[in-house]
């Protein structure tokens, strides 16, 4: 019998879809990271009134709203594999980077499609002025990125300990802080109608970079440990 070998990219792909197969059966996920996101714009708009936010405060709690709904559901991507006890069958039939970079895209779709959800209501509920359309998406996508790849890497660090959610809030928000900062900054100055630093924008190119290469290298340590 002809035995098929799937190459790395083939199993990345085998691991989103899975995932992803997963999440439209339960829709845990994305409902966590929705109603999250939902609530904490509905809380500030109530509490805020018609008061006029500076534009610091508005991209600040962007983010903070970004981060928190990423620590409501992005954590799933193991946590349910060690919860249903397919770990195993995907030691055996996947490699660790296809496993981790499969799972990484499951998570930045996701919180990308948190994104695409969350803006428009975030504009209309604290009344906010986008000026610069292009750059904002661009500094979105790069932050998310970030956001997501912090979070996969520390999901499958807390996987099989004890209190994993409040663990991995705390081994995240550390390791994505830079990224956070500089995030925030670039939507500072876009809120103001001014371009961001270039500096800025390259930093988070570069964050997202080495996160990359971090976790590739990092992973297969985790997996066959």
């Amino acid at each position: 019998m002809q035995v098929t070998r799937l190459n790395l990219f083939d199993r990345i792909w085998a691991v989103l879809i899975k995932d992803g197969l997963c999440e439209f059966r339960t829709r845990y996920s994305l409902s966590a990271l929705f109603m999250f996101a939902l609530v904490a714009l509905t809380s500030i708009s109530m509490s805020i009134g018609s008061i006029s936010l500076p534009v610091e405060l508005i991209a600040a709690l962007l983010w903070v709203i970004l981060f928190f709904c990423a620590m409501a559901g992005l954590s799933r991507v193991f946590v349910q594999e060690q919860e249903s006890g397919t770990m195993m069958a995907l030691r055996i039939y996947a490699s660790g980077q296809a496993v981790i970079f499969g799972k990484l895209l499951f998570n930045v779709i996701m919180l990308l499609s948190l994104t695409i959800l969350l803006i428009p209501l975030f504009i209309i509920f604290l009344n906010v002025d986008v000026y610069r359309w292009p750059m904002f998406i661009i500094v979105l996508i790069l932050g998310d990125i970030g956001i997501a790849a912090a979070s996969t890497i520390t999901a499958s660090m807390v996987a099989k300990t004890q209190g994993k959610n409040a663990l991995f809030t705390v081994l995240t928000f550390p390791i994505l802080l830079p990224q956070f900062l500089s995030s925030i900054s670039a939507t500072t100055q876009i809120l103001a109608d001014t371009s961001p630093e270039v500096g800025g924008i390259v930093f988070m190119v570069g964050y997202d970079g080495v996160m990359m290469i971090a976790i590739s290298i990092l992973f297969d340590y985790l997996w066959y440990d």
